[in-house]
């Protein structure tokens, strides 16, 4: 199960005036989409990548992405906002500390992160906002920053002194919707690490992510952050609809073209239980998410619907997709790839000391 957004929903003019001003923060053209960078699908070219420029490599928590824009209100008090992949505001009445300064607000600050639920064989559960990124802070852009820079600003300058106020501050921590904490970090050629933490976590993780730590951020679809998933997790997520009759009902898949634009990919076939399901209530216009699977009808069963996209994968998303499926870069193949990772890597620090030298 996703966790569910904590705060109230903001709507109206409230709502497009945040969109425009987050927009312009980012350097923007638009602000009706999502701003935060996307990852590209892991193919064996990548393999080259990750050889010729220093990545982080981190699980791949499967929960919901979110920007949080944190500001200041005209009277100086903190409030935050998440922003989902809808680019749907949800406001929470907290603020986030400046370093030595705990009773004073960051302003037109925008970070990113993903929002997870951990849940405990007793039966608890935790909301985690696990944050990997620093996009602006106090109204400086630091999206020309290379990774390690804008890394070092979220660490600092947002989490240091956040976690110092929640210890002194008890009223300030019982506000807190979740507990927040930075993403844990590998560097690339010790992705081994990384796959043996996955299966000791608390939330499910479907795949790693690989992020440079020297390219800028970028919005929209980011070529330095890439995704791999076993091959039997590849899913694309697809628009539905529904034709056929009430009795006899079909299910046809659509990508998104940008824009409002679709075009049909092909018809879905369910299993017994979510046929009957779905027969109650037919998902006309539903984002839903479908794993790969060669030997199903249509190649993509239903997983889950995904309520917290305003989109399906665009057409270009879906053929990285299918050539990463078709590349079979496996567990292995990636594990037994890291020592020449590293190899590269330490030649690239002997080359920057002489360099220095």
């Amino acid at each position: 199960m996703l966790p569910v957004i904590p705060g109230k929903q903001v709507r109206g003019p409230t709502l497009s005036d945040l969109q425009r001003h987050v927009s312009m923060l980012f350097g923007a053209r638009s602000s009706n989409g999502f701003p935060g960078a996307q990852p590209i699908s892991f193919a064996s070219v990548h393999l080259n990548e990750l050889e010729n420029e220093n990545y982080f490599v981190s699980e791949k928590a499967d929960g919901i992405r979110c920007l949080m824009f944190t500001t200041t209100n005209r009277e100086g008090r903190g409030e935050t906002y998440l922003i989902d992949r809808k680019n749907h505001y949800y406001y929470l009445d907290l603020g986030l500390p400046i370093p030595g300064k705990p009773r004073q607000s960051h302003f037109d600050t925008v970070l990113d992160g993903e929002l997870v639920l951990d849940e405990y064989e007793d039966g608890r559960q935790v909301l985690w906002f696990l944050l990997f990124d620093c996009i602006v802070i106090d109204g400086k852009t630091l999206v020309d920053r290379p990774y390690t820079k804008r890394l070092g600003y979220l660490k600092e300058n947002i989490l240091k002194p956040y976690k110092e106020l929640l210890q002194t501050d008890w009223e300030y921590a019982q506000r807190q919707p979740f507990r927040m904490d930075l993403k844990e970090l590998q560097l690339s050629y010790h992705l081994q690490k990384v796959f043996e933490v996955i299966p000791t976590l608390k939330h499910k993780s479907d795949g790693i992510i690989f992020t440079s730590s020297v390219a800028p951020y970028s919005c929209g679809t980011c070529d330095k952050m890439l995704k791999w998933k076993p091959s039997d997790e590849n899913t694309v997520d697809f628009k539905v609809r529904v034709d056929g009759t009430p009795d006899n009902p079909r299910y046809f898949l659509s990508l998104w073209e940008g824009q409002n634009q679709y075009s049909e990919y092909g018809e879905l076939t369910l299993d017994a239980d979510d046929r009957k399901r779905w027969l109650n209530r037919p998902p006309d216009g539903a984002i839903i998410e479908c794993r790969y699977d060669p030997e199903w009808p249509g190649r993509w069963r239903f997983t889950r619907f995904r309520d917290d996209k305003q989109h399906a994968n665009h057409r270009n998303t879906y053929v990285k997709i299918m050539q990463s499926i078709r590349d079979g870069v496996d567990k292995q193949a990636l594990v037994s790839h890291a020592p020449k990772i590293r190899a590269k890597w330490k030649e690239r620090e002997a080359q920057e000391r002489a360099t220095r030298g």
